[in-house]
């Protein structure tokens, strides 16, 4: 149920977030903190992904992670509002530090949002983040089974 909550969340939030209502932004902000950690990573990814629109302030968009800070915890948070607030200023990551900052989402399962925020702070021109991409969701998905087989002890 809390799966099938957190996807429809993202995607009513993916590509058609209101940042013409910042009101409307703050409760989808609160709305994903009830939901999942996912979530909130998934509005962090948005927010990211408006830097250098003319439609959208620097401004704004650094106040609605600092909304994000007050209210939400996890151990990946500093990690990804730090991240998201270089990418809204322009300051590039390299490579190393991006593969860096992947691998530490690795060890929290599921958090899609997280890593692609990480992997798209560095251009990725030979692929290398694409294969850390790729080792970490497969990990993630390696025992998920659509139909989980249930055991006989015969």
């Amino acid at each position: 149920m809390k799966a099938l909550k957190e996807l429809d969340f993202i995607n009513k939030i993916e590509d058609s977030f209101p940042f013409e209502n910042y009101l409307h932004c703050l409760k989808l902000i609160d709305e994903a903190i009830s939901i999942s950690s996912n979530s909130v990573f998934a509005v962090i990814d948005e927010i990211a992904k408006m830097a250098g629109s003319e439609l959208v302030s620097d401004e704004t968009l650094v106040n609605l992670l600092k909304h994000i800070d007050k209210k939400f915890e996890h151990p990946l948070r500093k990690l990804l509002l730090e991240t998201a607030q270089n990418i809204i200023f322009g300051e590039k990551v390299s490579i190393k530090v991006a593969i860096a900052n992947m691998e530490k989402v690795r060890k929290y399962p599921k958090q899609y949002a997280a890593l692609s925020t990480l992997y798209f702070s560095a251009p990725d021109k030979d692929g290398q983040l694409e294969k850390v991409w790729n080792s970490i969701t497969d990990e993630w998905n390696k025992n998920d089974d659509l139909f989980e087989e249930e055991e006989h002890n015969d």
